[in-house]
């Protein structure tokens, strides 16, 4: 015999299922922070009181964490260092600005109260006058005539008139005080070797050139001076040797010389005493 067939009842359906089950008491929200004991979605706290917990802590942590020791990016005694040191800096060069200014109108201030005073050099020309007569401010003819055969103008350039072919026909003689030297002219010629020249000076005659040499004897009590060589251009001696008439201490050969020139030989002297005591 068959087993009867078990005819189950209606089904019911799942939301009618859960209408059916006692509803649940959600309990307020508590703003204190409760301890949760069960994973995400399990009972022990709401997602309410885990939101209030968690931004407590950050209020807590925001409170405890230390402040930025740091000035856009670098850090804080560098930003102050570098400061400072710029303002230095712009003190200095507004300073140094108002100073200038200052000394410059300080400058202008004394050049305007003391202006300069220019010295010029002036020349003063003592002419002698009668007895009680008045000298007159105004310069006259004579006394212009005068003061220009006073102011002599020494020539540097250009050739002295110097004859040498008359002159050295005959033996040259110079005399000083009751001694005479006696000089034999070449012309165009110079005694030229090394240490030959005792002394040089400028002598705008050839007389004066012999005579410097007998001079120079005289003085020395010896004939020191041998001979000289004089040289009546003036453009090419000054300029080079810075004399024209040279006294020479011994006589080398002589060499031709280019420019209107002459050396000359002593050929005759006085005898020299010895001095007591020499």
């Amino acid at each position: 015999m068959d087993a009867p067939e078990v005819v189950s009842g209606p089904e019911r359906s799942l939301s009618h299922m859960l209408r059916r089950q006692p509803k649940l008491q959600i309990p307020p929200p508590v703003h204190s922070p409760v301890e949760r004991t069960g994973s995400s979605g399990t009972a022990g706290g709401s997602m309410y009181e885990f939101y209030i917990s968690k931004t407590e802590d950050e209020k807590e942590t925001a409170s405890v964490r230390p402040k930025s020791t740091t000035i856009w990016g670098y850090r804080r005694k560098r930003v102050i260092l570098c400061l400072s040191l710029v303002i230095v800096i712009l003190l200095a060069t507004i300073g140094g600005g108002v100073g200038g200014g200052l000394a410059a109108a300080n400058a202008r201030r004394a050049s305007n109260s003391n202006p300069m005073i220019l010295m010029m050099p002036t020349t003063v020309t003592m002419m002698p006058t009668a007895t009680g007569a008045v000298p007159s401010s105004t310069p006259t003819a004579d006394d212009r005539e005068i003061a220009s055969d006073t102011n002599i103008r020494v020539p540097t350039r250009g050739i002295i008139d110097f004859d040498c072919g008359r002159i050295s026909m005959n033996r040259q003689v110079v005399t000083l005080g009751t001694s005479s030297w006696g000089f034999d002219v070449n012309c165009m010629m110079d005694y030229i070797g090394p240490g030959v020249d005792l002394a040089g000076m400028t002598a705008y005659a050839f007389g004066d050139c012999i005579k410097a040499c007998a001079m120079f004897n005289k003085f020395a009590r010896n004939n020191t001076c041998l001979g000289v060589f004089f040289n009546a251009n003036l453009t090419t001696s000054l300029p080079m040797h810075n004399a024209n008439c040279f006294l020479k201490s011994y006589l080398p050969q002589m060499s031709p010389e280019r420019d209107l020139a002459a050396a000359a030989s002593l050929g005759s002297s006085p005898q020299f005493m010895k001095r007591d005591g020499d």
